[in-house]
């Protein structure tokens, strides 16, 4: 189950040339002054398998949409020292949104993350619809698969990554997500199953699922 009702989550390519100094400062750094912050409840940073790209992904879980945007939060955004701005221009082909929970259920935790980005037919389908279509009819049969443990269904909240984007020193042209579902599995091979479910799914056309972006990822670090 996730930690709070609102998510900052971000899909990162990094120079590989800095990789090692990266995680030094996201775990060492980054990821401990966030879960410091009032109502940040967790951090997880995952590497991607096989050829997934971008190459990293991390979840930051909050307690309360407006966690999102504390003073606290945003005053880690205005005073970003010169390291934290050297960690950032690694940074490549950046997805970065904030988001509320419509769903999350689940038995524990797994160790391999599907990722799905998706953006249905906004003419056709609305927000409601694709919620309700997502949560009744597609994460049961997600749940029904052996080793998949959790899901969870993510709705951008762009108020929020637009109040971040004003405080910011970089990445204001992120590139931003719709919809995400996360499905957490024990091994690669029943997230990759999960992956194949939501590409043949019936109404995946008009959801968006089907031409998604999909993404495997294992776990890295959590705090």
């Amino acid at each position: 189950m996730m930690q709070g009702k609102a998510v900052l989550a971000l899909w990162i390519d990094i120079d590989p040339a800095e990789c090692e100094e990266c995680d030094d400062w996201y775990v060492n750094r980054h990821i401990a002054d966030r879960v410091a912050l009032p109502g940040w409840r967790r951090a997880r940073r995952f590497r991607a398998v096989q050829d997934t790209r971008p190459t990293t992904m991390a979840l930051y879980e909050v307690e309360q949409p407006e966690d999102l945007a504390s003073d606290a939060y945003l005053r880690l955004q205005r005073n970003a020292d010169a390291t934290d701005i050297r960690m950032r221009s690694t940074f490549r082909n950046v997805v970065r949104d904030t988001f509320k929970l419509r769903h999350s259920s689940g038995t524990g935790e797994g160790g391999v993350m599907l990722s799905l980005r998706f953006q249905p037919r906004a003419a056709t389908v609305p927000d409601e619809a694709v919620a309700l279509a997502i949560r009744d009819e597609v994460i049961p049969a997600l749940e029904a698969l052996h080793g998949v443990v959790a899901v969870h269904l993510l709705q951008q909240a762009p108020e929020f990554r637009d109040i971040h984007d004003r405080h910011r020193k970089s990445g204001c042209d992120d590139a931003r997500a719709a919809w995400v579902l996360l499905v957490e599995a024990t091994r690669d091979r029943y997230a990759q199953t999960a992956d194949k479910l939501l590409r043949y799914w019936p109404d995946g056309q008009a959801l968006g699922l089907s031409n998604g972006e999909p993404g495997l990822y294992a776990l890295m670090y959590a705090a």
